[in-house]
């Protein structure tokens, strides 16, 4: 089932099927005190899901302003997800790991004019177990914090994002966006009760990365696209569109409590 939306703030057509979505979660959580005063805590937590979807709803992309939603069948959900939590007097960590396994559970043939592997009426042929674009499966977040003096925080973090497709490779023929990596440092001084200092510094090291990537169509917009390497049975040139993140960046500021 096929509608037009012609504005992205539009309510979804009142023809598409409801979505049924059936989910599953459990998990377990603990705290280990203190041995010592000089010692910290430790607190944990682990987690397990899955949701599947029954005429899940997708928006399909046309051109890069453009598309319509499309009931698809049936898309699933899937993964663990992990933290570890240690606060001491002086310094604190922290660690999460989240594995998400988002796929298509229904064969689909999706629209798809700008993808290299199109067939010769402009469609890609999707298979249940493809993955859907834009989720990775596996992110890290990482944190350190330490206390240099009662009420000045100096503390680091570092965020690992692995690689995902581009929408409009649903059928997952080509070379994913890949995975990036990016370093953080903060420091925060509380002068008063009432009154904080802060600075961060965001992509220490100055990451060249995309948070986004789908495939479209460059026509009118002033690049006729270039060649692609590694593409056989495609038309040869590259229609990926790429949201890139920002790059190095530092800025302080000042927090009032009332």
């Amino acid at each position: 089932m096929l509608q037009s939306i012609d504005a992205m703030l539009a309510g979804d057509p009142p023809n598409l099927k409801q979505v049924v979505a059936h989910t599953y979660e459990f998990g377990l959580r603990g705290r280990i005190p203190a041995a010592s005063a000089d010692a910290g805590t430790l607190s944990w937590n682990l987690s397990a899901f899955r949701t599947n979807l029954e005429d899940d709803i997708y928006g399909i992309a046309t051109s890069v302003s453009t598309g319509f939603f499309q009931n698809i069948g049936s898309t699933r959900r899937q993964g663990i997800e992990a933290a570890l939590n240690y606060q001491a007097v002086a310094w604190s960590a922290y660690l999460n790991y989240s594995y998400v396994d988002a796929t298509f559970e229904s064969p689909l043939l999706l629209p798809s004019p700008s993808n290299p592997f199109q067939d010769a009426n402009g469609n890609i042929q999707v298979e249940p177990g493809d993955h859907l674009p834009g989720i990775p499966r596996h992110r890290i977040k990482a944190g350190l914090d330490y206390k240099v003096l009662p009420q000045w925080v100096v503390g680091v973090s570092v965020k690992f994002v692995s690689d995902q497709y581009y929408y409009g490779d649903e059928s997952n023929q080509t070379a994913p966006m890949p995975s990036y990596q990016v370093v953080g440092l903060h420091s925060s001084y509380q002068a008063t009760r009432w009154l904080q200092v802060f600075a961060h510094i965001d992509n220490l090291l100055n990451a060249k990365y995309d948070t986004y990537g789908v495939y479209s169509d460059p026509t009118g917009i002033g690049t006729p696209g270039v060649p692609v390497t590694g593409v056989t049975n495609g038309p040869g040139v590259d229609n990926r569109f790429l949201s890139p993140a920002y790059p190095f960046a530092i800025y302080g500021g000042v927090r009032i409590t009332f």
